[in-house]
């Protein structure tokens, strides 16, 4: 319930501070809501364990999500009311409403009543909750106690003494230990997702003969999530067999330790470490107290599944080690020794062995996940049917209960999530399994409903993309694409596993349902709902009123689809995404059929019902020819998408009256030019596929409008017919200060006053990231300086006929990143470009054949340098 107060309470509160003006007529009943959320809120943070007490509490907690729905429609609609207000002169919807004040403030009383009787409903069955199940920390065993022995229990349950695919990383612990100076001090980390072998590596190396040789004190202790200085220190002394002090405060402690283990080679592993705000502290106060001098070097490692723990600890990613999932064989080999027992890991036949691989390869080369697999289907002996149903059905060995010890890895994982990325991380379950999901649809959705939380000065994208680095650094996220230079996520999936988790949470949460083979199920009290072609039966149900529907995805080829449905039957919707539907195959009621393409005006007559729409994404519907004036309606839209609408040749003018506007993408779209007035969108952050035109041939936006996003941070713009651009214009995108990528197409730019053009372009100082393609001059543009360009960190040159990257002055640059590719007439040394970019870590290049002594063996079919 936290993932959904949480976005609403910082809503209600960003309202109260910075839409003054939007809620002046409800002022006290908003501040009395906020208030009603930030005291729920507390009960719930208050509660521990409330999982364990869930049953108990879902009946409140089902009536206080339902307040809160309706109080985050209200809030919407007077933010949509009052753009409605600004520009009532064009605009006429459904906010042109007299009775609208009345109405609103009967609905906040309302709204706030029933959040008084849900928050003390909530209470009393709490306090009932605690009586009867108090928490383990309030008495009896605590949870540091019960986490160490779920951990002991998950991590000793089968030790075989062969470890398989993880000797290289012992080896590499031991090389990196033994290779050091004497009296040295060594930190390393292991990382990876919960059930991947951290603890057995750090067990392996433990018990390793040499490693014991070396050392004359051995230290392990458990962290584990209740993290506790005190707790931690007295372990270490009593491994070490050390007395503890009179007076355990932690500056004795250290001492103590310090005094103990001076002129000593000691070993410790802290095992289980998670993130927590007094980690660091207590790391550097351990570092500090323990002595570096002696005949022999020491030794910490950590286990832990955060990269961003282990970065904060040790410093240095070489001190990392990130051990993978298992090959097929290792994963063959580790699930033959649990489930054929008497035979000592031999199959007894084929037909065991090929289902026994199925199964296995559901695992996704986890070894706990594979022990505890295994075992199950040792019980199972010689019925091979019973094999059978575990490959058609794997999901059953979970909600079953039968592979508890990863679930409750996984569990952990998304505990520790902070709660506002728990419910990004919940988004996920509504998608197939083994779907690979695109980031950008990903960060769109949170967008639009709200999700990405940070400074009003942050960019919502960048923060999305933060949020996924966030979670696929705790190994909940398989990467399938990351982008080369700095490891962004473009697209990924989720291991089976990890989503029968989040489905489990998310259903009991009440955003989304599914069936026994957690195949979504459509229901009116849905939260979220993703359309595929397996729900035929869902999809040819009648659709009913839904006023707690919010998001609506519709995957590739719906062609079954019936879209005579009335999307005013969605009225709270957020988040609407068509991206890839063959709109040419959809019914669509009494619509109108062109020779290229269908017409889509009924279409978006029922998308424009939807008044509280944020993202709207309809990238790749090949038969969009034109987007209707209707669009106007959409007060409330964040997020247009329509990039690689192929078909699409027309934006209305009238889209300027979405003033809310914080994403427009029109990339691979062959519209001639945007409507004026662009620069009114005075919330815009990215703008893709902006065409520049001369103004004497176009009626619609030029350059010099472009200028007045003042908060336009991504710029994607194609040079096309621009014989006569005025001194005015080639200075207005210097006025983009907080402009950080530039994306430059100039493929229409072959003759010399269109580059002329380019040359004389001002761009501002902010930018970071450049790209240029199809640049048909010798030399790069004037502005490509260093002085003019001073914080560029990435440079991507792509099909352009430049011949040299230098300035005239040989000034050089703080490039990071840089990405060469098809440049025939690139004639550059690598002593040369190392001068120009001394602080150069990453490169790829492809195609590029006049290039020297490059550190990559074949300059023209690429390859990539890792510094």
């Amino acid at each position: 319930m936290e993932t959904l107060l949480s976005p609403m309470v910082d809503k209600v509160y960003k309202a109260i501070l910075n839409e003054a003006h939007v809620i002046a007529n409800f002022g006290d009943e908003f501040e009395q809501l906020k208030k009603g959320l930030e005291t729920t809120n507390d009960l719930l943070a208050n509660s521990m364990n409330l999982q364990s007490k869930y049953d108990m509490v879902k009946g409140a907690l089902s009536q206080l999500r339902e307040v809160v729905d309706e109080a985050d429609d209200v809030l919407t609609d007077c933010l949509i009311r009052e753009i409605y207000k600004e520009n009532r002169s064009f605009i006429r919807c459904c906010f042109h409403d007299m009775g609208f004040s009345s109405r609103v403030g009967k609905q906040l009383e309302d709204i706030n009543s029933k959040m008084d009787k849900a928050s003390g409903d909530l209470g009393k069955h709490l306090q009932m909750a605690n009586s009867i199940a108090p928490d383990r920390t309030h008495g009896g065993e605590s949870d540091a106690d019960q986490n160490g022995s779920d951990r002991e229990f998950m991590s000793s349950n089968y030790l075989p003494s062969k470890t398989y695919g993880l000797e290289k990383h012992i080896a590499v612990l031991k090389e990196r230990m033994f290779g050091s100076t004497n009296g040295k001090l060594n930190s390393m980390a292991i990382v990876g997702m919960g059930g991947l072998g951290k603890t057995t590596i750090a067990k392996k190396f433990f018990t390793d003969t040499q490693v014991i040789s070396h050392f004359n004190k051995m230290i392990w202790v458990t962290v584990s999530q209740n993290f506790s200085k005190q707790r931690i220190v007295k372990c270490m002394l009593e491994k070490a067999n050390l007395r503890l002090p009179d007076v355990s405060n932690s500056d004795n402690l250290f001492t103590t330790l310090r005094q103990g283990l001076e002129g000593q080679a000691y070993l410790i592993v802290m095992d289980d470490v998670w993130s927590n705000p007094n980690l660091v502290e207590f790391w550097r106060a351990l570092c500090d107290s323990l002595p570096t001098k002696g005949d022999k070097s020491s030794c910490i490692i950590i286990t832990t599944r955060s990269i961003e723990v282990a970065r904060a600890m040790v410093h240095q990613d070489s001190k990392i080690v990130e051990p993978p999932k298992l090959n097929l064989e290792d994963t063959w080999s580790l699930f033959s020794i649990c489930a054929f027992p008497l035979t000592d890991g031999k199959c007894p036949n084929e037909l065991f062995e090929e289902e026994g691989r199925a199964i296995v390869e559901k695992c996704g080369g986890l070894p706990l996940a594979i022990k505890t697999v295994g075992s199950c289907m040792a019980k199972e002996g010689d019925r091979l049917s019973e094999w059978t149903k575990t490959k058609e059905k794997f999901h059953s060995l979970i909600t079953e209960g039968r592979t508890d010890a990863v679930m409750v890895c996984l569990q952990l994982s998304y505990d520790e999530l902070p709660t506002d990325m728990k419910q990004c991380m919940l988004c996920l379950s509504v998608y197939p399994e083994d779907f690979e999901i695109q980031a950008d649809q990903l960060i769109h959705w949170w967008f639009g409903e709200g999700l990405i939380r940070g400074k009003e000065s942050d960019s919502k994208t960048e923060l999305g993309y933060e949020n996924l680095a966030r979670l696929a650094n705790r190994c909940l996220l398989e990467v399938v694409e990351r982008r080369g230079y700095d490891g962004r996520i473009l697209k990924f999936k989720i291991h089976d596993m990890v989503r029968e988790l989040i489905t489990r949470i998310a259903e009991k949460e009440k955003f989304c349902n599914f069936s026994p083979e957690c195949m979504q199920i459509k229901i009116e009290d849905s939260r979220w709902l993703c359309l595929t072609e397996d729900m035929t039966a869902e999809l040819k149900k009648p659709w009913k009123r839904n006023s707690k529907l919010r998001v609506l995805l519709f995957m590739p080829s719906p062609s079954l689809i019936d879209f005579s449905m009335n999307f005013v039957l969605l009225e709270s919707l957020r988040v609407l995404d068509l991206s890839n539907s063959k709109l040419s195959v959809m019914n669509v009621e009494d619509s109108n059929t062109a020779s290229s393409g269908i017409c889509v005006e009924e279409l978006f007559g029922m998308i424009t019902s939807l008044k509280r729409l944020a993202c709207l994404n309809l990238s790749g519907v090949q038969e969009l020819l034109e987007v209707p004036s209707s669009i106007k309606k959409l007060l409330n839209l964040q997020v247009l998408v329509l990039n690689g609408c192929t078909n699409l040749g027309k934006i209305p003018a009238k889209i300027t009256y979405l003033k809310r506007l914080v994403v427009l993408d029109i990339g691979s779209c062959p519209i001639e030019h945007l409507p004026r007035n662009l620069g009114s969108f005075s919330c815009l952050e990215e703008l893709s596929g902006f065409r520049v035109v001369s103004r004497a041939k176009t009626q619609g936006c030029t350059l010099l409008e472009l200028g007045k996003l003042a908060h336009l941070r991504v710029l994607r713009i194609a040079i096309c017919d621009v014989d006569d651009i005025s001194e005015e214009e080639k200075k207005s995108l210097s006025s983009l200060k907080n402009l950080k990528v530039l994306a430059i197409d100039a493929a229409e730019a072959r003759s010399q006053e269109r580059l002329d053009m380019i040359d004389e372009l001002d761009l501002p100082r902010a930018i970071e990231e450049l790209y240029l393609r199809n640049y048909h001059a010798r030399k790069m543009p004037n502005w490509f300086s260093p002085s003019r360009l001073p914080k560029l960190h990435y440079l991507s040159i792509e099909d352009c006929e430049v011949e040299s990257l230098t300035d005239k002055h040989n000034r050089s640059w703080k490039i990071e990143g840089l990405y060469l590719k098809l440049l025939h007439m690139l004639d550059v040394d690598w002593d040369d470009l190392q001068k120009a970019l001394p602080v150069l870590r990453y490169m790829e290049i492809s195609k590029c054949p006049k290039l020297k002594n490059f550190p990559i063996e074949d300059v023209f079919k690429g390859g990539v340098r890792r510094k």
